[in-house]
């Protein structure tokens, strides 16, 4: 583990080194990405002008569950999101060969090859809003919930993962890993919001094909003292381990399946 740690703190040296020559892109870029997430909460205050609850969910209670949810999903954009390129950078172009031929672990190789600074700036301001929403709800930070919030979040960046694992391990039969991803794009705005608001087809999706409950209404609840999903909210902390280990056996098996394109 040493090991991994230290060669993944070289990679992303050499990663800042190149990306802080160009100081302007890295401030406009994080400039966006700010404005991005003052677009969404605007959205959501623009809801709660016509509603008083959603759901029986407040408009504080919301910024908690957005804000929780989306600090799952930018730290895995920071430090795991370059498997979505496995099919058209990796597969398609050869480059996973060079991979293949170092003595490291082939998928620590991709995951360090690339650093998502630009998610920073949102990591940054969705803590912001669990900070925010949790002082505005007033709630009590016990020792049984700030284990349960760790676990979770450890677990739920571990979901992201696996989704995304899966579904770019697909490219190994199809030579891309963009499109089946990009999915996933359209369907995490689904994590903002409570599950009942959400028909039986949709929950079902939600714990299964893209489990993103367990990453975002689940915890969420749990830490909100919501009523209901009881079973669901105590398998959250180990729902990431078992589907990241069930992701990474898919890869293993795409792997064994590679052949060289003998670019």
């Amino acid at each position: 583990m040493k090991k991994y740690i230290k060669l993944y703190l070289s990679y992303l040296k050499q990663y800042l080194k190149s990306r802080l020559v160009y100081q302007s892109d890295f401030v406009l870029g994080a400039l966006g990405q700010t404005v991005n997430v003052a677009v969404s909460l605007a959205f959501l205050g623009l809801v709660f002008t016509k509603v008083e609850t959603l759901q029986g969910w407040s408009f504080e209670e919301m910024l908690f569950l957005a804000g929780f949810s989306s600090t799952v999903l930018y730290i895995h954009n920071i430090f795991l999101f370059n498997i979505y390129r496995l099919g058209e950078k990796y597969i398609v172009r050869g480059n996973l060969d060079r991979v293949l031929l170092r003595p490291l672990n082939p998928l620590f190789q991709i995951y360090a090859d690339d650093f998502r600074d630009n998610n920073v700036p949102k990591l940054i301001a969705n803590i912001g809003l669990i900070v925010y929403s949790s002082a505005a709800l007033g709630l009590t930070l016990t020792p049984l919930k700030f284990f349960y919030g760790l676990t979770s979040l450890v677990s739920g960046v571990l979901v992201v993962a696996a989704i995304y694992l899966a579904f770019a391990s697909t490219a190994f039969w199809t030579g891309k890993s963009k499109n089946v991803i990009w999915l996933f794009f359209r369907i995490s705005d689904f994590r903002r919001y409570p599950f009942d608001i959400f028909s039986l087809a949709i929950q079902v999706m939600l714990v299964t094909l893209i489990p993103l409950g367990f990453a975002s209404f689940f915890p969420a609840s749990f830490l909100l003292d919501k009523p209901g999903w009881e079973t669901w909210k105590l398998l959250t902390p180990i729902a990431g381990p078992v589907l990241y280990l069930s992701a990474y056996q898919f890869w293993k098996f795409g792997l064994a399946s590679y052949s060289s394109t003998g670019s």
